[in-house]
């Protein structure tokens, strides 16, 4: 790292401290081993998995509601960023010898790893606020069914609203890097030379103040926020559930067949939007914790946890781009039904495709062989 810090985060002269961060990189390096090949099943299964998502969200029963259209929304900024890491897999993955990794690469492909980089963040960061949206219409929608935020044409203007805001935010994180030149061949032209990622100018000045500050930034405003945020409203999302459950009791006693379907809807419901919470912290705030960190202790932060942990945390990030399609379903009677008659429609239109392509091949009664 450029930036040397005055504070240490490790005490590098005890014993037991070197012992839990070389444990750290041992693990590290065995996980490495598999991890471009269980990142690639999780995007090219997690593409095939929003897909169909999406398919399901925007049939015209399930559009009509703002929650389902933001949450098509999400699934594309999700397929949008597996697509971008199989890409990323691919060529700084399988394609390197990772026993002897080159010092640099072309710079078309250090241009993509840039745009991946901050896109991927970017993205992932939008699809968590919308997180947050959906669970704040959902509580609204408790209070009052009639409530403006359910209306579909709500959903247009909060995802815009929401890009120009993160947008706005992804722009010091471009400012702080910068392309280099990784080999020291000066006699080459350009477009031989070999290019790296490496902190700007603008980053390095003042002890790395600006990237500290975005660093900050990130941390704050990309994960503790939207995580805090969700915590919360997830929280008056279920207290309003309780609030309602115990309305409903005190209106039928709760013997009623209706009532405990219900209720057993309720449960289920609840269950699900708890690990949806589960799975957003659990992958979310740990990240935002590291970057807050990362700005007070740069190096010890990039050198002993980024470089130990960073495919980890990829792979957390994945992990979450997927979590809608896995517990939605369980949440929505509708989604549920929708999505077996659309999978019904698709086998009834590919099985009349077969059957129309049989019968223009199968021979008429009319027809003379010699």
């Amino acid at each position: 790292m450029i930036c040397d810090s005055e504070l240490k985060l490790f005490n590098l002269s005890d014993e037991g401290t070197v012992y839990a961060l070389q444990t750290l990189i041992d693990i590290s390096a065995a996980y490495a081993l598999v991890h471009r090949y269980l990142s690639l099943s999780i995007c090219v299964g997690g593409l095939l998995a929003n897909f169909m998502h999406i398919i399901v969200l925007t049939r015209p029963v399930m559009r009509k509601c703002a929650i389902n259209r933001i949450l098509s929304l999400m699934a594309v900024c999700d397929m949008l960023i597996m697509v971008s890491y199989i890409i990323f897999t691919v060529r700084f993955g399988f394609a390197i010898d990772s026993s002897n990794p080159p010092v640099g690469y072309e710079l078309g492909w250090i241009v993509f790893l840039m745009i991946h980089v901050v896109f991927s963040i970017a993205l992932h960061t939008i699809s968590l606020y919308l997180s947050v949206v959906t669970a704040f219409i959902r509580y609204k929608a408790l209070k009052t069914l009639s409530s403006k935020w359910m209306r579909a044409s709500s959903a247009c203007p909060i995802f815009l609203l929401t890009i120009i805001f993160i947008g706005f935010l992804s722009i010091p994180t471009f400012m702080v890097h910068a392309i280099l030149y990784a080999d020291e061949n000066t006699s080459l032209p350009d477009a031989e030379r070999l290019y790296t990622v490496g902190l700007s100018e603008f980053a390095t000045v003042n002890r790395c103040f600006m990237f500290k500050i975005n660093l900050w930034l990130t941390g704050i405003m990309f994960k503790v926020i939207p995580c805090g945020l969700l915590l919360f409203f997830t929280v008056a999302l279920l207290l309003q559930f309780n609030v309602n459950r115990r309305r409903r009791l005190e209106i039928t006693s709760g013997k009623s067949l209706a009532s405990k379907k219900v209720e057993l809807h309720s449960d289920r419901t609840t269950k699900m939007l708890t690990v949806l919470l589960g799975i957003f912290l659990s992958t979310e705030l740990p990240q935002g914790i590291l970057a807050i960190l990362n700005g007070f202790y740069p190096t010890d932060i990039h050198h002993f946890i980024y470089l130990s942990l960073g495919e980890v945390l990829d792979l957390l990030s994945l992990i979450n781009c997927n979590a809608c399609f896995i517990v939605y379903p369980c949440i929505s009677s509708l989604y549920r039904d929708t999505f077996r008659k659309t999978l019904k429609s698709m086998k009834d239109s590919l099985f009349t495709k077969q059957k129309s392509a049989f019968y223009r091949l199968t021979p008429k009664e009319s027809d003379v062989f010699l």
